[in-house]
């Protein structure tokens, strides 16, 4: 449930240009997406990003895709009209910039009360943005922009080698309204959460492989250019402190404890990290990434474990979530819906297709980096705790704790 709209509304009030004709999808009072009525924009909001949120039937994504498909159809999606600026109101740089620019389409994904809205400027004529500008809406995300223009302008000085082009450029932090927005050049391919919420994809085996496999040559190629020496695996202090409170029972603390030991014991290469490496960050092509967005959280001397441990923990998030409470998920035998940490449990210590899949994809990032296979679960566990220390939603960081207890139980069943 959003607890911001009014902020956002005058946020996109204030950087789209009135002039212009948008559609408003899912609906007009909330809409997740605001985009251009251009066939360009409808062509590669359809192919690149369009898919259906867990919480909607599944039937409205071939729908969806008809009504913007066919022009004679998606005249009756529902339109926004942006408010006329009033002449006493001077433009701000950003407006200035996106009056004059090619076609826009304006996503609003984040459920977060300072989230940022993220706008991406087609040329004229041309299939793909070229530009994307992030826009806080309000003074709460400011700090994160501007992190973000930190992390990324430190990361283009690394030698990155081919990972660069899958990397954005900062071109500015022009200014809206009283904050600064970030200017960045814009990443081809298709957002791999789009994908795996399109109707059957995380139930079959060859479209998980997939994801898994670009991940994972992606991951190869960012930690092999970037080595920094080595360093002992350990839980960061504030990690460890925070979830330490947070869990309930003897029991798991003392699990958190021998987590931390065992982590110990180990050296492993010091690499790059993204630092939010999970499905909604990748844009991928057929089988390769062809760019990852959202570096706010990135670090340029970390632990390579934390990238592909968070890609797992993501992309078991959401397995249950089209599923009622207590039925067996469809693709995954023996995973019942609504259980916190089934997902994950499933995989790191079930049977069957998904589990095989994602422990390859941690055993061959751990041989990779000369530790042994039986870290793979120490290292998910491990960054599972820092979600859980690091989560600002209560709701959130309560059940990802639960998750955290429910895996150190499933470690003693299995």
């Amino acid at each position: 449930m959003r607890t911001a709209a009014a902020p956002l509304a005058a946020a996109r009030a204030g950087v789209l240009p009135p002039e212009r004709r948008y559609l408003a999808l899912p609906s007009r009072r909330r809409p997740i997406v605001v985009a251009e009525d251009r066939p360009q924009v409808l062509a590669y909001l359809r192919r690149c990003l369009l898919a259906v949120p867990p919480t909607q039937p599944v039937w409205l994504y071939p729908a969806a895709r008809t009504a913007l498909a066919v022009p004679v159809v998606h005249r009756y999606v529902p339109g926004l009209r942006m408010p006329p600026k009033r002449h006493s109101e001077p433009a701000s740089p950003v407006a200035e910039l996106l009056a004059g620019a090619g076609p826009l389409l304006m996503l609003d994904h984040s459920h977060d009360p300072d989230a940022c809205l993220v706008v991406l400027v087609f040329p004229l004529h041309t299939p793909l943005p070229a530009l994307a500008l992030k826009v806080p809406t309000g003074p709460g995300a400011v700090p994160g922009i501007l992190r973000e223009a930190d992390r990324l302008t430190a990361v283009a000085a690394l030698p990155l080698g081919p990972v660069r082009r899958t990397v954005p450029e900062v071109l500015g932090l022009p200014r809206h309204t009283a904050f600064p927005t970030l200017l960045t050049t814009a990443l081809p391919g298709t957002s791999m959460l789009a994908a795996y919420h399109r109707p059957g994809h995380h139930t079959r085996p060859a479209p998980v492989h997939r994801d898994f496999t670009a991940a994972a040559h992606w991951l190869a190629a960012l930690q092999s250019a970037t080595y920094a020496g080595t360093a002992p695996l350990d839980l960061a202090p504030q990690v460890f402190d925070t979830l330490d409170e947070r869990l309930a029972g003897d029991h798991a603390r003392a699990e958190l404890r021998a987590l931390r030991r065992r982590l110990r014991r180990r050296t492993a290469p010091l690499t790059t990290a993204h630092g939010d490496f999970w499905p909604g960050n990748i844009l991928v092509r057929g089988d390769r990434v062809t760019g990852v967005v959202d570096w706010e959280n990135a670090r340029a001397v970390a632990s390579p474990l934390a990238d592909p441990a968070r890609f797992v923990i993501a992309y078991c998030e959401y397995l249950d979530r089209r599923v009622r409470p207590g039925h067996h998920v469809p693709g995954h035998p023996g995973l019942v819906a609504g259980r916190p940490g089934a997902a994950l449990a499933l995989a790191l210590d079930g049977t069957g297709w998904y589990p095989r899949l994602v422990r390859r994809f941690l055993a061959g990032t751990l041989r990779r980096l000369g530790l042994p296979a039986e870290c793979g679960r120490d290292a998910v566990l491990a960054e599972l705790a820092a979600v859980a220390a690091e989560a600002t939603d209560p709701r959130f960081a309560e059940a990802q704790a639960r998750a955290f207890t429910h895996l150190v139980s499933s470690r003693e069943a299995s």
